[in-house]
């Protein structure tokens, strides 16, 4: 006698099975050394910190930065130092551009503006740690700490004005840098998001004896950095 269709048992429902994740790159980790590549969007800014006495200079009587957008090229190189931290090394290039806002009164009556635009184009040498948490799944976080010399290739240090007043900056700069990002193991590579913050401790200001120069104590750089790393 066959048994009703309803009273067949069917396939008990395994959880586990269902639920189990594609671990991709399970060895990746395990590497020494690996390389990659870095594309990144970057917002520079300047920190301004004006003479004591700014009021007693001949008509300047505001100075105000003003940040801009550029982006950021490198390549990554990446030490295991043990499960958790790794050194890496990402030496790059990026394109930066930034003003300096001056408000001037002539004759004590009429207010006016002069921007005076810097372009910079940075060849990096950064230098971090960073520490991962444990892995999970395809997916793990951190957070990195370090610094980096920056020296600028478009710098106008060393340019004879021709009658033009121009903002001179320094060639070399040094940041501390902070930041955090997450790694997604992919099928073929590690794709890496992160974002970090740098402040500059270099006066850059170059005194050259221009009212838009006497009129700044100190002149550091500030940066966000927004990563994307294929390795």
């Amino acid at each position: 006698m066959v048994a009703p269709a309803f009273a067949q048992r069917e396939k008990p429902f395994n959880r586990k099975t269902e639920d189990k994740k594609v671990f991709n790159l399970p060895k990746y980790d395990r590497k020494l050394i690996h390389f990659g590549f870095i594309l990144g969007l970057n917002y520079f800014d300047f920190v301004v910190k004006n003479v004591a006495d700014l009021d007693a200079l001949d008509s300047v009587y505001v100075v105000r930065p003003i940040g801009a957008p550029g982006f950021t090229l490198g390549i990554v190189s990446d030490l295991r130092l043990g499960e958790h931290f790794n050194l890496r090394f990402i030496p790059g290039i990026s394109f930066v551009g930034r003003t300096m806002e001056y408000t001037v009164y002539r004759n004590d009556t009429v207010p006016e503006t002069y921007t005076r635009p810097t372009e910079s184009v940075f060849m990096e040498l950064p230098l971090y740690f960073r520490f991962r948490s444990r892995r999970i799944n395809n997916y793990r976080v951190f957070v990195t700490a370090g610094g980096k010399f920056m020296y600028d290739m478009a710098s106008k240090e060393d340019v004879n004005e021709n009658g033009e007043t121009i903002l001179k900056l320094k060639r070399e700069d040094y940041t501390y840098d902070i930041g955090v990002g997450a790694d997604w193991y992919l099928k073929f590579f590690k794709f890496t998001m992160e974002v970090k913050v740098a402040f500059g401790v270099n006066n850059l200001i170059v005194k050259d004896g221009t009212p838009f120069a006497e009129s700044i104590d100190f002149l550091g750089s500030k940066s966000v950095l927004v990563s994307f790393y294929f390795e």
